[in-house]
């Protein structure tokens, strides 16, 4: 087979398995996902309501909606209520809205937006690691992103910023693969509209890639795309509330909280030890308690490092200030939910430097290869169980054992699941498992064929005369 039609085979079988794996994940993040009104958290529904009333009424006034029994994210403007929430995520369930149209406000289209946001995400992470290891490798570790961390529980669960977020830095991660700097600048404008602190990871890439190909391209075209996302910000703010700025409504105070250094404010000594040491170990949110195969891979990041490619490094990088950024502005906690949110996107801009460094260490060792799959089949059961039942609804009905924030939620939700959570636990482990196990790696593309008669030497004076000294 000539070389090329090689290539082309590979490539239509890659297409092809990140179809299917966005189809997969789509179907069982839909099946999964919220639908209920009483199980709504305050944040998402002032996301999904707005989209509706965009999509069914071309407006973005919500006081004719029912009321909301918690904390409403709102504000008035001449005298209509409004939504405070970022516009990207907002704007991304719009067409969800219309086209699946409701005669009263409904979550089914806000849960089907979520459900493509994350499964987009995870496709585009699919196709970003096929650059990096093996098909094998790449299909196991988007598996594992999608059901075994809080992709699953949270983000796809309901329309939380997060998700679309997500899947803006899927892209410009893989534009980033592809040297594609404007798409690249598009995918961190669309991540700015969802979570405006993400423009970090814009400056971080942008910057990078110039300075290692010393030249200033990269990084005016990142920057000049990426600044839109900010334009649309202050328009969008302008039109939703009458002023041109970027934090309205009850976000107004998060920059004079992050930068506080008085007692009460966010930026003590105490809080920020307080909120990292929390966030990666705390019982209730810990990534490494509730994704333990996280701890099998730290070993092997210097060895990442090392190998990793210029994008992997920005990425993983602009993952570090925006938790850093997150963290100052806002607290540890992130809601009534199960796992962990607000370090989501910091993850996902990890995940290409954690698989490598799975790829140089952990793989390498039979005890840290088994441990690491028994730990991350062990996450995907639990997180079904997170998935199934809705943190509101628990909250609801056992609301000593939710808001006792030191609790592990595991145990407590497992017991709330049943029966029906323990079996959809272990298929979605015994899939996940099959799925990677089936999978085989094609046989790499040389760029010449080897041949299979080697050529005989002919050894000039001075070579025999060293050989025979």
């Amino acid at each position: 087979m000539v070389m090329s039609e090689r290539v082309k085979q590979l490539g239509r079988l890659q297409d092809r398995y990140s179809l299917w794996l966005f189809l997969g994940t789509f179907v069982v993040f839909v099946i999964t996902a919220n639908r209920l009104d009483i199980n709504v958290i305050n944040d998402t529904l002032f996301v999904a309501r707005p989209a509706w009333t965009l999509a069914t009424q071309g407006s973005l006034n919500l006081e004719n909606l029912p009321a909301f029994s918690g904390t409403s994210w709102t504000f008035l403007f001449d005298g209509h209520q409004r939504t405070d929430r970022f516009p990207g995520a907002i704007l991304f369930t719009v067409p969800f809205s219309f086209v699946i149209r409701t005669g009263t406000f409904s979550l089914i289209s806000s849960g089907v937006a979520a459900a493509v946001a994350c499964a987009g995400a995870v496709t585009l992470m699919h196709r970003v690691l096929l650059t990096l290891v093996s098909k094998k490798t790449a299909l196991g570790a988007a598996l594992v992103l999608a059901f075994g961390t809080s992709v699953w529980s949270v983000a796809s669960d309901a329309i939380w910023t997060e998700g679309p977020t997500m899947l803006a830095l899927g892209l410009s991660m893989w534009a980033l693969t592809q040297q594609r700097w404007f798409l690249a600048g598009a995918g961190y404008a669309f991540a700015i509209l969802c979570r405006p602190h993400t423009a970090v990871f814009a400056l971080v890439a942008g910057v990078w890639e110039s300075r290692q190909r010393r030249s200033w391209l990269p990084m005016i075209k990142v920057g000049a795309v990426s600044a839109v996302g900010f334009a649309g910000l202050l328009v969008w703010n302008k039109v939703n509330s009458g002023q041109w700025d970027i934090f309205p409504g009850t976000y107004g105070g998060r920059i004079a909280s992050a930068t506080n250094t008085n007692p009460g404010g966010q930026a003590t000594s105490f809080e920020w030890t307080n909120d990292l040491i929390t966030t990666f170990f705390s019982p209730l949110r810990g990534v490494f308690v509730y994704s333990p195969f996280l701890l099998l891979v730290l070993p092997g990041l210097r060895r990442a490092w090392k190998v990793a490619p210029t994008w992997v490094r920005s990425s993983a990088i602009g993952g570090v200030v925006y938790l850093v950024v997150q963290l100052a502005g806002n607290s540890w906690i992130g809601g009534p939910i199960f796992g962990y949110r607000l370090i989501l996107p910091s993850l996902f801009a990890w995940w290409p430097l954690l698989v490598l460094a799975y790829q140089q260490w952990t793989v390498r060792r039979a005890w840290s290869r088994i441990t690491f799959y028994v730990l991350a089949l062990v996450s995907i059961w639990w997180f079904a169980q997170g998935a199934l039942v809705f943190p509101v609804e628990y909250f609801y009905t056992n609301p000593l054992d939710y808001v006792y924030w030191r609790s592990w939620n595991v145990p407590l939700f497992a017991r709330f699941a049943g029966v029906s959570g323990w079996i959809f636990g272990l298929a979605a482990a015994a899939a996940v498992a099959g799925a990677v196990y089936v999978t085989k790696d094609p046989e790499p593309v040389s760029v010449t064929k080897p041949s299979k008669k080697q050529p005989h030497k002919k050894q000039g004076k001075k070579s025999q005369s060293k050989k025979s000294g």
